[in-house]
């Protein structure tokens, strides 16, 4: 995940865009109400991000009370409707989504679309919040539920909020299977019935347990991100298949190794665990695959 800095636009400051034109003068005069409400509800989430108790939030300090449904539905239009293109509160989603880079949950996908950490389905004041309001790319939005987080660690990382790339914790492995889908480690030169690629948590020590939790289920069960990066490696691998036969034939495994392990070393400059690094260092530490294996992945 990549860090980002938070959003130039307070909540304050972006509600009243929202509401500055272009709007029924009663539902101006409803959503008004409600602006100190958002605002302090936008402080509570916003302690909440950096104490890590989002999953300690009451979802009814976030919303108004039951029977008021028009309500709701006005704070949450304050997204769906108020930052439309052409619509006053435009600028808020523009510089959520207009953030450089990747999408900076899996820093494959290109950043198309903005999604809430917390959903504004059940958190309706956080609905025109800036700092809920994350740059996301298709495959990641997707992926995440709109669901509130039970547990400690079923709060997905926040950008705004976490940094996590002051350690190594993305790891992948390359298996070989025998005829039973079960690994081994396949001899140079062996044929294995099969092979598969896999991306996974591995804490450092410096990390509490529940911190480990938390990343292993923000990786595999909210953005299953390994799904992600094995696709990214099935892309990748094949169009590296001339280089590595180049450098086979010349020095042989112990050369593909020195190869792989200087592209690790070159993707990890600008993103320690990306899904390349990881991948990388796994097949340079697989001696199968050095010794010859490559041609039988990069077939697919």
């Amino acid at each position: 995940m990549r860090r980002l800095d938070l959003p130039q636009i307070g909540t304050r400051e972006a509600f009243r865009l929202c509401i500055s034109s272009q709007i029924e003068e009663s539902i101006k005069t409803l959503l008004e109400s409600y602006e100190q409400k958002i605002v302090e509800a936008a402080d509570a989430y916003e302690r909440a991000c950096r104490g890590l108790t989002l999953h300690q939030l009451d979802p009814a300090d976030f919303s108004p009370n039951p029977p008021e449904e028009d309500h709701r539905n006005a704070l949450i239009a304050m997204y769906g409707q108020r930052m439309q293109k052409g619509r006053p509160g435009r600028p808020v989603y523009e510089e959520a989504r207009n953030r450089k880079g990747k999408c900076p949950i899996c820093l494959v996908g290109r950043v198309r679309q903005v999604d809430h950490h917390l959903p504004k389905s059940i958190y309706p004041y956080l609905a025109a919040v800036p700092i809920n309001l994350l740059p996301i790319c298709g495959d990641c939005n997707k992926e995440k539920l709109d669901k509130a987080p039970k547990s400690y660690a079923e709060q997905a990382l926040h950008p705004y909020f976490d940094d996590i790339d002051d350690a190594r914790w993305l790891r992948a492995r390359l298996l070989t299977l025998n005829g039973d889908g079960q690994p081994y480690e396949a001899k140079p030169a062996e044929v294995p019935e099969d092979w598969r690629i896999e991306f996974y948590v591995d804490p450092p020590s410096s990390w509490d347990e529940q911190k480990a939790e938390r990343v292993k289920y923000h990786f595999s069960e909210t953005y299953k991100l390994g799904d992600i990066y094995v696709d990214q490696a099935s892309d990748d691998i094949p169009g590296l298949e001339l280089a590595f036969e180049e450098v086979f034939s010349e020095g042989g495994a112990s050369d593909v190794r020195t190869y792989l392990e200087g592209l690790a070393r070159t993707r990890a400059h600008p993103h320690k665990n990306s899904w390349m690094v990881a991948l990388y260092e796994a097949l340079a530490d697989n001696v199968w695959f050095c010794s010859g294996g490559f041609r039988q992945v990069a077939a697919g």
